[in-house]
């Protein structure tokens, strides 16, 4: 901004006399009722939506849990699915308690690296449900790290819960996981970009009076691209009836297609200095040829015989060529 367009000393003092006695109107120009709130879960939602398959694949995922912890455990065992989120990972991983099992899982043919979170409480209660412990005792909050007693029952735990992974997706697609590596404390994990979106497929595990929980975490970018089979099982079948009549369309119209077809008679090698020596009246000789190749825009298709049919030259097709 010049010196010119800055307001001297006396115009300053003016204009605020003016505001101040209200000869300058202040016009509030934001009017808040022209604000419309913003939901921006809505994403999330349409996303999601896009993806029904998803809300089946998790029940049956929790029939299995519930089946396998009841084998294992010989306790009555509630496995109830909540609601997939779509978060971002940074969110995801301060939300985790220490000490956890954070178990980092490679998920075949998905891209990327997905981890099952099953708390330090929750392996700290099925220790002692496996030895037969008091229910009466508490989980110490203040520890640091998993004992190798809850590191075996988070093993056990894992593999049931990926097998149980697997059966569910079966009809959509064959998955293989395997576990990469271990993890008990969250600040260690290195899981790619913090602001990276992530499915969140929560298990509410319930024994007795007891509750908690186990997740899965999965980058949405290794998802995406089976949206096409996570889709509505009805619309998924309407491109292969309407299909039907779209091919006939276009077969129909490829018929009527023009091409440009030409018979090459003959041919000759000549020298350069031949060619220069050519003039008007200049008598090129050729060999008649027996047979005459055929050809659509410029490619050879069919070789043949030629004549003459109706007072036309004619070729007559002996061999078809396969390209």
């Amino acid at each position: 901004m010049s010196t010119k367009e800055i307001l001297s000393e006396g115009e300053l003092d003016a204009l605020m006399d003016s505001v101040s006695s209200g000869d300058v109107p202040l016009d509030n120009s934001g009017d808040g009722q022209s604000c419309q709130p913003f939901d921006f879960s809505t994403r999330e939602q349409a996303l999601l939506a896009q993806m029904p398959a998803l809300k089946t694949i998790n029940e049956k995922h929790s029939l299995s849990l519930i089946q396998s912890l009841q084998e294992l455990f010989k306790v009555p065992v509630e496995v109830e699915p909540k609601d997939i989120r779509l978060v971002k990972l940074e969110e995801t991983i301060v939300s985790i308690a220490e000490p956890s099992g954070i178990n980092l899982i490679q998920v075949t043919p998905l891209n990327g690296v997905s981890f099952v979170v099953l708390s330090g409480e929750l392996l700290w209660f099925f220790v002692n449900q496996y030895f037969g412990g008091s229910s009466g005792s508490s989980f110490n909050s203040s520890r640091v790290d998993l004992t190798p007693t809850e590191r075996r029952i988070n093993d056990l735990l894992l593999t049931q819960f990926l097998s149980g992974l697997e059966a569910a997706w079966l009809e959509k697609i064959s998955l293989k996981t395997e576990q990469v590596s271990f993890e008990s404390n969250p600040d260690f994990l290195q899981v790619g970009s913090p602001n990276e979106l992530a499915l969140q497929f929560s298990f509410a595990i319930k024994v007795f009076e007891w509750e908690g929980s186990i997740d899965w975490i999965i980058p949405y970018s290794s998802i995406e691209p089976l949206k096409s089979r996570l889709g509505h099982p009805i619309l998924a079948q309407k491109p292969d009836q309407s299909g039907v009549s779209w091919e006939g369309y276009f077969r129909n119209k490829l018929l009527s297609v023009d091409l440009d077809v030409s018979g090459l008679y003959t041919s000759k090698n000549v020298s350069i200095g031949e060619v220069l020596n050519l003039k008007e009246g200049s008598i090129v000789p050729l060999k008649v040829p027996t047979e005459v190749i055929l050809c659509i825009d410029g490619q050879p298709f069919y070789s043949g015989e030629h004549g003459v049919l109706n007072g036309k030259k004619s070729i007559k097709i002996k061999e078809i060529y396969k390209n």
